[in-house]
């Protein structure tokens, strides 16, 4: 049950936050966009940080579950039930092929990354020219008759239950994977390759299955989101900016820890909105945010996450050390033989 402490606080955590944010849609806003990047965040960092895979190009699975319920819905008018999985499948389909090619010919590091960058790329000016997808102007969805049919609902805390959940599972299968044999070959895999390899791990497969994975996950959110804000582009769902904020969050929170990347979208994704809505100047909140990244990279590089473990952890050793010298301080009465004979004599050590 210990191993699962981290997920439980984070589920707590995480409808403390969706009870507090029913009040107001502002904060149900935040809260839906914070759940979003970390999940997604999270399914990233399944490849980066416990696997080793730097994946640039994970927009590319975002987008597609994103224009599958876009173009299901408004050119055929398919139910979420049909569009979501329809994402979630070519989303796993798409890695698939990507993690096939680049894994067949043995692409590590820089590579994998250039590679998964440019397969991205390759799409996202395919879809930016392709007149049933909407060009670059996008898709924006039809408002239907019948919102709960389709996902559509004028508050915005169902869509907060939605993606709450969607966090939460996400947690929970991560989890259950890295305290499973998967997670002790991931994380050989990530530490050296090589030696992993000549004890016997299958990278290939043990990569693969990270990939797809992380795939799965990143295309059903990228479904949410088409639902959540009834229109999509390919500038904020294909692009390498989506990419580079789950990086940054990932980073920022800690990519050794498992909610690492959801602490740091918790604390980048208000903190942003608070400086767009506070300064009057106009990209000075860009100045401010970048500021606040260049500090935390350099005070903490192991990131949030990690020091905060860091911390409990020299916490626990002091604790510890100060109870063993307690222990040996204490005087304890033993036996000990008389030198003149045979009797015993109680001394104190």
């Amino acid at each position: 049950m210990k191993q699962y402490s981290s997920v439980l606080i984070v589920c707590a955590i995480v409808i403390a936050a969706f009870l507090y944010a029913l009040t107001d849609n502002y904060l149900m806003d935040i809260f839906v966009l914070t759940c979003f990047y970390g999940a997604l965040a999270v399914a990233w960092n399944l490849m980066a940080g416990m696997t080793g895979l730097m994946s640039l190009g994970h927009a590319l699975f975002v987008g597609i579950g994103a224009y599958s319920v876009a173009w299901g819905y408004s050119v055929h008018g398919w139910s979420p039930l049909i569009t979501w999985p329809m994402g979630v499948a070519l989303s796993v389909a798409a890695a698939y092929v990507i993690g096939g090619l680049c894994f067949r010919y043995g692409l590590r590091g820089y590579f994998f990354s250039i590679a998964t960058l440019a397969f991205s790329e390759v799409v996202f000016f395919i879809v930016s020219a392709t007149d049933q997808l909407g060009r670059s102007d996008g898709i924006i969805l039809p408002i239907a008759d019948h919102g709960l049919s389709q996902l559509q609902f004028m508050d915005k805390w169902p869509y907060g239950l939605i993606i709450g959940v969607i966090l939460m599972a996400t947690m929970l299968l991560c989890r259950i994977l890295l305290n499973a044999r998967t997670g002790y070959y991931w994380r050989a895999l990530r530490d050296n390759e090589d030696a992993a390899q000549a004890l016997g791990v299958n990278a290939r497969a043990m990569k693969m299955r990270a990939f797809l994975i992380s795939a799965a996950i990143s295309g059903l959110c990228g479904a949410f989101y088409a639902n959540y804000v009834a229109f999509v582009d390919p500038r904020s769902v294909l692009s390498i900016d989506l990419t580079i904020q789950l990086l940054v969050f990932s980073i920022i929170g800690g990519m050794s820890q498992l909610w690492g990347p959801l602490l740091g979208a918790g604390i980048l994704v208000p903190f942003s909105d608070f400086l767009r809505g506070l300064t009057a100047i106009q990209g000075s909140n860009v100045i401010f945010y970048a500021a606040l990244l260049m500090v935390l990279a350099l005070l903490l590089p192991q990131g949030v996450a990690g020091w905060i473990v860091e911390r409990t952890r020299r916490r626990r050793t002091r604790k510890r050390d100060r109870m063993q010298h307690t222990d040996v301080a204490q005087p304890q009465l033993v036996p000990r033989v008389s030198g003149a004979g045979n009797e015993q004599t109680e001394t104190a050590q």
